[in-house]
């Protein structure tokens, strides 16, 4: 946010106990100023962490359920980029994304970046791109590029199919060589991998090659919805410690 000037609100949901009590006006009331003090505390300690940025720093309190307030919230404060948590009181860590992180990431009409409990520090050193060859990839990774630029990280990335073909080898060059015509970025690098699971082989490249950021773009029907199957989550460790950007894609595309 300092580095790009930007506003930072934050945003806590009260959600209303099911079981309304005769005086559910005052149980609201002392929620809400209990969760007032909770965000002028971490202001508070934004100031003491960063003394010598001039941080522009505001707060909401909403009423209701946590997923819709969040999302009108992004219509209503004009909001460019959501940051979220990830992680579950789940035992042994099964569930990657709590059911909020995970509406948010599919429903977002903006960028969604989720940043794991586990994760030490965010990252931007080396960032991971994941593309299909779909409408909105390049204008996404024109959008990488600014960021990576402002960190002088490199990029790396990957398309992922179940064979090698000509269709895909044909698609793969024609993406490299376009970017490459473009002339966005000095350090990008390029990867085809062939594996019947996708996001095994993310998982795979992540861990072996020390990316610190994932990118990964949403359309209709993607590998996102993939990641956020527990079936999937729970066998990928690496989701847990790695940052998460999600850029929206045309949703009218499959």
């Amino acid at each position: 946010a300092n580095k790009f000037n930007a506003t930072i609100t934050l945003l806590n949901v009260i959600d209303p106990p099911f079981n309304f009590p005769a005086n559910m006006e005052g149980v609201l009331d002392y929620l809400s100023e209990n969760a007032e003090q909770h965000l002028e505390h971490l202001k508070n300690d934004l100031k003491t962490e960063y003394p010598d940025n001039k941080l522009n720093v505001k707060h909401q309190i909403r009423i209701g359920k946590p997923v819709s307030q969040i999302l009108e919230s992004i219509t209503d404060l004009d909001i460019d980029l959501v940051v979220t948590g990830s992680g579950s009181d789940v035992p042994a860590r099964k569930v990657i994304f709590g059911s909020v992180s995970t509406d948010i990431i599919l429903h977002s009409t903006v960028q969604v970046i989720s940043i794991p409990e586990e994760a030490n520090e965010v990252s931007f050193e080396k960032i991971l791109f994941a593309t299909n060859f779909r409408s909105n990839d390049l204008e996404n990774l024109i959008d990488v590029v600014s960021l990576a630029d402002s960190y002088n990280a490199e990029i790396d990335i990957i398309h992922v199919s179940d064979e090698d073909n000509l269709e895909t080898d044909v698609k793969f060059r024609g993406f490299k060589d376009l970017i490459r015509e473009k002339n966005l970025y000095d350090s990008i690098k390029f990867h085809h991998v062939v594996h019947e699971n996708p996001f095994k082989a993310i998982s795979d490249y992540v861990e072996l090659n020390g990316i610190s950021f994932l990118v990964l773009n949403r359309y209709k029907k993607s590998v996102v919805g993939m990641l956020l199957d527990k079936n999937y989550t729970k066998q990928l460790s690496v989701y847990s410690k790695v940052p998460l950007l999600v850029l929206t894609g045309n949703l009218n595309d499959p």
